[in-house]
C-alpha cells in the first residue's frame, strides 16, 4: 500500500472525531426540534466512514487495526452520551 492510501486510510478511521464534534455543537446551540433532528443526522452521517472502511478491510482481508477501535469506540460512546441527553 503507497503512503498516500495509509493517510488516506487513517484520515476516514479517524473522520468520525469530527461528525461527533459538530453533533456535539449541534446539541448545544439551540434545544428546538430541528437542530436536535440535525445534530442526530450528522452523527449518523458520521458512521458512513466507519463502515466504509470496515467493509474495505473485510473485502481486502485485511486487520482494521487501531483506527476501526478508535472510530467506532468514538461513535459508540458519543452515541450513547447523546441519546442519554437528548434521547
Amino acid at each position: 500500500m503507497s503512503e498516500r492510501q495509509e493517510v488516506v486510510e487513517r484520515n476516514l478511521w479517524a473522520a468520525p472525531a469530527l461528525f461527533v464534534f459538530v453533533a456535539w455543537v449541534l446539541f448545544k446551540m439551540d434545544e428546538s426540534p430541528s437542530m436536535e433532528r440535525t445534530a442526530w443526522i450528522v452523527y449518523t452521517a458520521g458512521w458512513i466512514p466507519v463502515v466504509g472502511m470496515l467493509g474495505r478491510t473485510a473485502v481486502q482481508r485485511r486487520n482494521p487495526g487501531i483506527g476501526a477501535v478508535f472510530g467506532v469506540g468514538i461513535l459508540l460512546i458519543m452515541g450513547a452520551v447523546f441519546w442519554a441527553n437528548h434521547g
